[in-house]
């Protein structure tokens, strides 16, 4: 059976919050669209090359942003499946320090690595590489945790597994064709869900759990080092040049 939202604000406000930061985002771009551009660059809550001057919460607040409202729909829904699981057994800190991680590793490799494949690539929005990281800690964790096993029944690994592979597929569609029926961060689901796998191997596998701890660790500075240097990447070059000419 599909794993269906438990929404308490007194148990989960972590998991709520965000999602109605988002929808209310969403809704505010929705009636008028102009608000999209500028919330992602005036308001400067979208990923783009401040990150190397600076404005190191873009990476996170990016996660926030959506380009259309089943889009928002469709992250939010999934937010509130495994969200719920999360914090219920965590607590509200910990899923908070999670979400805030995931969205870094998420959005950062989607950002420079599609920066060095294809230079001027567009804006990065939306929760569905953090979401990926959620299920992926959820399922890893479901054979020592009962909530993250409820919020992963087979139905929804199907489901899940199921859109990873069909978003690669039009990925790869686009790239041969062209034409991009919609353009999806497969770089942020796959490293979203690369993560979350990672971390909850580390919580779930006792006997090995120091190799995990230190695999998790040392890919997670990986990433995060390229918030102070990134070099050979158009944005991270475009900031220094801005810096040395200020």
């Amino acid at each position: 059976m599909l794993a269906r939202p438990q929404i308490d604000f007194q148990r989960t406000p972590v998991t709520l919050s965000i999602a109605l930061i988002a929808v209310a985002i969403e809704l505010v771009c929705s009636f008028d669209p102009a608000r999209r551009d500028f919330f992602y660059n005036e308001l400067r809550l979208g990923i783009w090359w401040q990150i190397w001057t600076g404005e190191l919460w873009r990476p996170l607040t990016t996660t926030l942003l959506h380009g259309g409202i089943l889009h928002a729909a469709f992250n939010v829904y999934w937010l509130t499946v495994f969200g719920p699981a999360v914090e219920l057994e965590f607590g509200s800190s910990r899923t908070f320090g999670l979400f805030v991680l995931l969205a870094y590793l998420s959005s950062l490799p989607q950002y420079i690595i599609s920066g060095y494949i294809e230079p001027g690539s567009g804006a990065l929005v939306g929760l569905s590489g953090v979401l990926y990281g959620f299920f992926g800690f959820c399922w890893a964790g479901s054979r020592c945790r009962g909530l993250l096993a409820a919020a992963c029944d087979p139905a929804t690994v199907q489901i899940m597994f199921g859109w990873f592979v069909f978003c690669l597929a039009l990925g790869v569609v686009g790239r041969v064709s062209g034409f991009y029926f919609m353009h999806v961060a497969n770089i942020a689901h796959v490293a979203g869900l690369v993560f979350g796998l990672l971390y909850g191997h580390t919580l779930c596998q006792r006997q090995r759990r120091p190799l995990w701890l230190a695999l998790s660790t040392g890919l997670t500075l990986v990433v995060l080092a390229t918030l102070i240097a990134c070099p050979g990447h158009p944005g991270y070059e475009y900031a220094r040049r801005f810096a040395a000419l200020r």
